[in-house]
């Protein structure tokens, strides 16, 4: 029966219908079925909140607190008396207790979680902020030490590799042949290589330099200041063995002198041709640099075409072999043990890494000059040339910087008769390309006195040859050093 058709006792107790009054229809208390349909739907509620999550505490029929809320008010005690009837004994009240416990702990708990969060989330911030400060801290401190030791550590080890690829790539001998070249090398020139003491009466002192013997018949070239001022000469030959010598010619134009010594056995060097000596090119430099006889250094060519510090019609070759006061005189050998030049001179008062040597080009000249004429017999121009420069190529129409431009043309000179020009620039000498201005003179020098010369030259833009009767250059070395007759020596 429905809740709406159920009857309500007025306090009559009639037994019919017509008896029944409504006075009190509410508020008094419901009926026995009432009461148990009331205490049957409340145990059920305690039963699923029990099984189940609350998912609604309006749901469940519980206020905040947990307490039971009743669906009519006003009931009495024998309502109560039989709803508790229906259930087991107790089982109502220690569920509805067990229940306010779990949702008062539930709320306890949703309380303190939701504080920690908010706490969690205020300290972010800082924390976060902390952590930073540590991090940078720590990488000023120690970032660069980190970094140290990791590039300590890859250098070590890459040194350690290298040093084991070395060993491994050692045991094979691959430089054997290099040094064994250079061995053959100092043993083919150390027997022509001479030092020579010359002694000068005016203040007793002895100058000190090398040479080399360039014939069997005891020909040696060396340097013409080794000789300035001497008044006696002797040389000592690789053995030791001591012998007077005799001038036979000197050069100061190139500063170059020829010796000569009786002796037998003697081993002669062997020209080489500097002209096909290439920048880079192995050398070795042998002399007796302050009184260390036969010392042998080695370098490469370093340049060529150099003008000297005496005169800047000399051309001589650069090289960073080891050259010090002593060396004057001495060989520069390639790697074949040929004679290509004659060190003469280093940059500086000291060896700074640069050295010079008189090509074996204008050292052979002169060598044969002096020993066929007692000295040096010039071809003569009459010109001062200089170098090309970069605007003055692309002004002329040259193709390239190669040539000597004609600064000067002197009068009544060989050029000036030939037709030669100020501004001309002269690129080819009998055929030969004249690469640096200063080669020129060695061109000219070279020819013979009243020779003829077929030149090419640029005039303003136009090709032009010319042929030159060459002159004869006066002997300059009178005008700066007599040298004094040396006698022949014997043997000491």
């Amino acid at each position: 029966m429905a809740l709406g058709d159920q009857n309500f006792d007025n306090g009559s107790r009639g037994e019919g219908p017509d008896e029944l009054k409504f006075a009190r229809p509410f508020r008094r208390r419901p009926s026995e079925r009432v009461a148990n349909e009331i205490a049957a739907l409340q145990q059920k509620q305690i039963r699923t909140s029990t099984d189940q999550a609350p998912q609604d505490d309006r749901q469940s029929g519980t206020s905040e607190a947990g307490r039971v809320i009743p669906l009519f008010e006003g009931s009495s005690e024998g309502s109560v008396d039989q709803t508790q009837g229906q259930l087991e004994p107790g089982t109502s009240e220690d569920a509805l207790k067990e229940k306010s416990n779990r949702s008062t702990n539930r709320q306890n708990s949703r309380r303190t979680n939701i504080e920690s969060d908010s706490d969690s989330r205020s300290l972010v911030p800082a924390y976060a902020l902390f952590t930073c400060t540590v991090l940078l801290l720590a990488a000023w401190l120690i970032g660069p030490r980190i970094v140290e030791e990791y590039n300590y550590a890859s250098t070590r080890g890459k040194v350690r590799a290298q040093y084991e690829n070395a060993v491994e790539l050692l045991e094979g001998r691959p430089l054997e042949n290099v040094s064994l070249a250079s061995q053959l090398v100092a043993q083919k020139i150390r027997p022509s290589v001479v030092s020579i003491h010359a002694g000068r009466t005016n203040d007793n002192q002895r100058g000190y330099g090398s040479g080399v013997i360039m014939s069997s018949e005891g020909y040696i070239i060396s340097n013409a200041h080794v000789l300035e001022g001497a008044s006696s000469c002797v040389v000592q030959l690789h053995d030791r063995s001591q012998y007077k010598a005799k001038l036979v010619g000197v050069d100061l134009v190139s500063d170059l002198a020829v010796l000569k010594i009786n002796a037998n056995n003697l081993v002669p060097a062997v020209w080489g041709d500097s002209e096909t000596a290439e920048v880079g090119s192995f050398v070795w430099a042998i002399g007796s640099p302050y009184r260390y006889e036969q010392t042998v250094t080695s370098g490469i060519i370093s340049g060529k075409d150099r003008p000297g510090d005496k005169s800047r019609k000399q051309n001589l070759l650069q090289t960073d072999a080891a050259v010090n006061p002593g060396n004057s005189g001495g060989p520069l050998v390639d790697a074949n043990g040929n004679v290509i030049g004659i060190n003469t001179s280093i940059y500086g008062e000291t060896f700074q890494g640069i050295s010079f040597a008189v090509p074996s080009s204008t050292a052979k000249f002169v060598y044969g000059q002096l020993i066929e004429n007692g000295s040096v017999v010039r071809g003569y121009l009459g010109v001062k040339p200089e170098e090309v420069r970069y605007r003055m190529a692309a002004s002329g129409y040259l193709p390239d910087l190669d040539g000597a431009v004609l600064t000067v043309v002197y009068k009544n000179s060989p050029a000036d008769r030939a037709g030669f020009k100020e501004g001309d620039v002269i690129r080819k000498w009998n055929g030969k390309s004249v690469k640096q201005y200063n080669s020129l003179f060695q061109l000219a020098e070279r020819s013979p006195p009243n020779s003829t010369v077929e030149v090419d030259l640029i005039r303003d833009g136009r090709s032009l040859k010319k042929n030159v009767v060459i002159g004869e250059l006066p002997d300059l070395s009178s005008r700066y050093f007599v040298p004094r007759p040396v006698p022949l020596g014997s043997r000491e």
